[in-house]
């Protein structure tokens, strides 16, 4: 297919996609009048050949200024929306700006009608708890400014509230005055927040160890509140949360109705802080959720972005909720409601529940609930961690005190040794299992799932290291790629030296990781894992100090420039400052969404080598595995492995996932290379790269049973020396001898 001779076609993306061309049409035209699965997929190509962007930029003229602005939200009979709304107009109308409300009755079909009938007649939008997917929102994006209210998605203006902190206050408020269990009143499934909501509740009950359980999709209002005292008496707790401050009050009627007291017999907590919640009585404690601070962002940021269409990236703007005790908490609750640990109401007797921690679940939920479809008796309960150390040291916690673990741990394949050298996870070894899915994996991922010679998870993406570059620069500067190291310092040299506020490249130290990459690259082991019990070091062998020499050579010579790289989000650098980042194939995504304006001008090529350029050596940085904690009886076994199966393998979930990340499933890469798909950021085909990559990870390659304290000790003993003139390769022999002692604390053998 030659993309690059015309403008693609629907009819392009539909030989892509092996469907009708009138499906193409309905897909992007007509959101959800398609399967989710076949949509996400059309709208993936149509943007990997342009097509979106390429309609945005071919429109027949620009849309005219209005001076108006629209909200849609899901009703204004939530105060909250009423109140956001109303503080959003009154902020717009010091800007100049009207705002057309639209209220949608909580119906994606209604919002989707609303957007289509206002797109012409505003010169923005703002989303309030959209119910839209993400796709019908980036297609919005190509027409209007919008700004999203209550949610978050990479590379879109968004303003949310962390309710983290708040929830956890509220948590431990009630752990502290005697509750033993909770639970939470969930609104609508298709709200975003009350998925958030959900999950922080969830795992601050995880936390504390105390019982969960969940009354699902109640109508978010007073009629709701009495509708679910039925469901909970079901299963009563000592505590309920409630998705807003409407159906707590609800709530609290029905159930003196049905003779509970509150806050003696039951506490509640509610959400929004609406003057509803002062006027109860008695006073209903909640969680403030700054509905004014939000629109009043909200309506600067939208503002900004309509005067200013080409200016900074999109930001994610977060404000803190805050817990507001009253007197609907009970100080001193005897409970007298003990339901055994992480309780829910199950459909039938045969539903299984599986707990799954992550550190997030923004891009995975889709394929979870496409799971839970599919597999009606088989419910997973998501436990969200936040941030990848976050997710381990909660989980690390739990199992060396001996507490309740999750069923199912996503965790990162460099801590997958530290688990299981502990006896956490479940070995998964079996001829079968690796006769079924061995060859339906990459090599490099699959051995990564691997510890000492056990299986013990099942890979979720490819992690291979790539040298993304910025081609523009180079030719500004009339430099040549660099395909071996030395070629890159001399190159580096150079360049420093004509300009030094431009580095050739980046050392991040955000942890040891991509620290270790080099030493992975180079083909050369600071140490071996001779089996679960032994441990050799070689951090004092010269070929290990002459890695650790060149690298400390590179920064002192202003080659590398060492520091954190990027925030979980965007790059921290701004742009230009680093000619190329070697790093995982993943990263990619990262420039995407933090360099936007950079779009064509970034390209990804093979890491330069440490020797012959045709024998380059490639690394992995991160990569995730998804276990199963050890222990579990046959049955919830047999139903973590149906999971971990499809949710890492099978096409459907592989289809489904977020773009971006790259799939362990085997030929995943080189379907994509086959295909000759054009990524629209690098304007270029970047699987061929992966694809290359991946054949040529160095898996002579053992990752440490003690992930977590080898990454301490990088952190306070060798990123302080990475600096000009630092002499980090003579902290080796202290770092070895830290290493080895805690160690045999672990009781492991050293060498």
């Amino acid at each position: 297919m030659e993309r690059a001779h015309h403008k693609a076609t629907i009819y392009d993306i539909a030989r892509e996609a092996g469907v009708n061309p009138s499906t193409v049409s309905r897909a992007l035209s007509q959101p959800g009048r398609v399967a989710a699965k076949t949509e996400f997929r059309i709208r993936r190509i149509a943007e990997q050949l342009g097509y979106l962007a390429q309609t945005a930029q071919t429109a027949d003229e620009p849309l005219p200024s209005t001076g108006m602005i629209a909200a849609i939200v899901p009703t204004l009979t939530n105060p909250l929306y009423a109140i956001t709304v109303n503080a959003m107009q009154r902020r717009l109308e010091t800007k100049g700006y009207g705002l057309i409300t639209l209220d949608t009755d909580q119906k994606p079909s209604v919002e989707r009608k609303a957007m289509s009938y206002v797109m012409r007649n505003v010169d923005g939008v703002a989303l309030l708890s959209s119910r839209l997917s993400e796709p019908d929102i980036r297609r919005i994006m190509l027409v209007r400014p919008v700004i999203v209210l209550n949610r978050t998605a990479p590379g879109l203006n968004s303003v949310v509230v962390d309710m983290a902190r708040a929830i956890d206050d509220a948590v431990h408020a009630l752990k502290e005055s005697g509750h033993s269990s909770i639970t939470y009143l969930a609104g609508p499934a298709s709200s975003w927040s009350n998925e958030y909501r959900r999950r922080y509740i969830r795992s601050a009950a995880f936390r504390y160890d105390m019982t969960y359980r969940v009354v699902r999709e109640c109508e978010p209002s007073v009629s709701g509140g009495k509708a679910a005292v039925e469901q909970y008496l079901i299963r009563p707790t000592d505590a309920v949360f409630a998705f807003n401050d409407e159906l707590a009050a609800g709530f609290i009627t029905a159930a003196r109705r049905n003779g509970l007291r509150i806050p003696e017999d039951v506490s509640v907590i509610g959400f929004d802080n609406t003057q509803m919640s002062s006027l109860l009585t008695p006073t209903l404690s909640t969680i403030d959720m700054k509905s004014e601070q939000l629109a009043e962002r909200a309506a600067d940021t939208l503002v900004s972005a309509i005067r200013n269409p080409d200016g900074v990236r999109p930001e994610p703007i977060t404000l803190t909720a805050e817990f507001m005790k009253r007197d609907s908490l009970n100080p001193h609750k005897r409970s007298t409601m003990k339901l055994g640990p992480y309780a829910e109401i199950r459909r039938t007797s045969d539903t299984i529940v599986l707990t799954m921690l992550s550190n997030a679940f923004n891009e995975t939920m889709p394929r979870i609930n496409e799971f839970m479809r599919t597999h009606p008796h088989i419910v997973i309960d998501p436990i969200e961690g936040r941030t990848q150390e976050n997710t381990l040291s909660l989980y690390w916690e739990r199992v060396i005190n001996h507490r309740s673990v999750p069923d199912i741990i996503n965790v990162e394949r460099t801590a997958l040794p530290q688990l299981a050298a502990s006896g956490a996870l479940q070995d998964l070894s079996s001829e079968a299992i690796e006769q079924e899915l061995g060859p339906k994996v990459d090599r490099a991922a699959w051995q990564s799932a691997h510890y000492a010679g056990k299986l013990y998870g099942i890979p979720g993406d490819q992690s291979q290291t790539a040298m993304f570059y910025r081609a523009d620069l180079f030719n500004h500067y009339q430099l040549e790629i660099p395909d071996t190291w030395d070629a890159f310092y001399e190159t580096g040299v150079a360049l420093h030296n004509r300009n030094s506020n431009r580095y050739m490249g980046v050392l991040d130290t955000t942890d040891v990781q991509h620290y270790l990459s080099f030493f992975r690259s180079a083909r050369v082991r600071p140490w071996t894992v001779e089996n679960d019990s032994t441990i050799v070091f070689h951090m004092r062998n010269d070929l290990v100090r002459n890695v650790a020499t060149f690298i400390q050579q590179c920064i002192d010579d202003g080659v590398l420039n060492a520091e954190p790289m990027w925030d979980n989000r965007y790059m921290r650098a701004k742009s230009g400052t680093y000619l190329t980042v070697t790093y995982a194939n993943w990263l990619g995504k990262i420039l995407s969404m933090s360099y936007p304006a950079d779009q064509g001008l970034w390209k990804v090529t093979l890491p330069p080598a440490f020797a012959d350029p045709s024998q380059v050596a490639t690394a992995e940085i991160g990569g995730s595995t998804l276990a199963v904690s050890a222990g579990l009886p046959e049955a919830r076994l047999r139903a973590a492995l149906t999971f971990l199966k499809w949710f890492q393998l099978d096409p459907v979930s592989v289809e489904l996932r977020a773009p971006g990340g790259v799939s362990a499933a085997a030929g995943y890469v080189e379907d994509l290379t086959r295909r000759g798909t054009v990524d629209p950021y690098f304007n270029q085909p970047i699987y061929d790269v992966y694809a290359k990559s991946a054949a040529r990870v160095n898996r002579d390659w053992d990752n440490l049973p003690f992930y977590s304290q080898l990454d301490a000790e990088f952190a306070r003993l060798i990123v302080p020396a990475l600096k000009p003139g630092g002499r980090s390769q003579d902290l080796f022999d202290e770092w070895e001898r830290r290493l080895k002692i805690y160690a045999v604390s672990q009781g492991f053998a050293v060498k």
